[in-house]
């Protein structure tokens, strides 16, 4: 009509809490810290024991929390220049502060009109994605006005394989030019028995693996799981890393380049486990050792967050 304005529609306001493991800040956080994670129960002294002496190792605290705002940070400043130009990112952990709970409420405080709830692992499990999605939908209990969108999985997005592949390619040219070194992919070990229970974590970290490693120019590789727990007696997922690498020792390979490509961020397991338990196992076995470091806050990283967000809410 002649004279009359149009205007476009004010953009969602948009709050993402990223939902996190979590991690000790200090030696002396850890008997409340594994206290949590075993439910309240009392924490075995060898557990705090051997876990104090990794932390030791690794510098006496994981930098898992700075890790995780640093990519709240760049999560939303690409938001925020993608078209939701009040986006808000949180960060909230399920074992230690920041509380998933505290972040949801800080979420909410910001009056969004859809929030996000980002898991910081992007293969899908009952046991991961699930616990902190009923964390979170605890911490939403009773409280409405608020579109709600949950991402359970984003380990198909296209960037999240190109940094993997980007992080591979970088630490390959630490080898002599001549080495042909093997690739080693390897995610979190969980209980044997979510196979048996159709949970989609293996299948998720196969493909994903085989997606990497052709992005990474690999032909040959292999695929382990690390870090398992000790849960009695339980089986767990295998094969197991140190036992890979010893395969691989026998059957003539020189040089290993693990990629720990169930992880995002840098922490105990990959400070120590990678680092220092089966670093060790290859120099054991006379072999040459590099690994491929985490994504933390990488450009290609916050592109498969961003994407991975974008395409929930579309979705929604």
């Amino acid at each position: 009509m002649d004279g009359e304005l149009t205007q476009n529609p004010r953009p969602a306001r948009i709050a993402v809490v990223m939902l996190a493991y979590g991690a000790a800040a200090s030696v002396a956080e850890l008997p409340a810290y594994l206290a949590d994670i075993l439910g309240g129960r009392p924490v075995p002294e060898k557990l705090l024991a051997d876990v104090a002496q990794r932390y030791e190792a690794i510098g006496g605290r994981s930098p898992l929390l700075d890790i995780t705002r640093d990519q709240a940070r760049g999560l939303q400043r690409r938001l925020r220049a993608g078209g939701w130009p009040d986006a808000e990112v949180v960060a909230g952990m399920r074992h230690s502060a920041p509380r998933i709970k505290d972040a949801v409420d800080r979420a909410l405080d910001m009056k969004p009109d859809v929030l996000v709830a980002l898991p910081m692992t992007p293969y899908d499990s009952t046991l991961s994605t699930g616990a902190y999605l009923r964390a979170f939908d605890e911490a939403l209990a009773g409280r409405g006005g608020v579109s709600v969108v949950r991402v359970s999985r984003w380990c198909g997005e296209e960037k999240l394989i190109a940094a993997y592949a980007e992080k591979i390619k970088e630490t390959r040219k630490k080898f002599p030019p001549a080495a042909e070194p093997a690739l080693l992919l390897t995610a979190h070990s969980l209980p044997e028995r979510i196979r048996a229970e159709g949970d989609p974590y293996p299948e998720q970290l196969e493909k994903t693996a085989r997606a990497v490693a052709c992005a990474a120019g690999f032909a040959a590789w292999r695929f382990a799981y690390q870090s398992k727990g000790g849960r009695g007696g339980e089986a767990w997922l295998g094969p197991e890393a140190g036992d890979v690498l010893r395969e691989l020792a026998a059957s003539g390979v020189k040089d290993v380049l693990l990629s720990p490509i169930g992880f995002i961020s840098e922490h105990m397991e990959t400070l120590y486990d990678d680092d220092v338990l089966y670093r060790a196992v290859a120099a054991e076995c006379g072999l040459g050792f590099e690994r491929a470091p985490a994504l933390n806050a990488s450009e290609l990283l916050l592109e498969a967050m961003e994407s991975a967000v974008r395409a929930a809410v579309e979705k929604a």
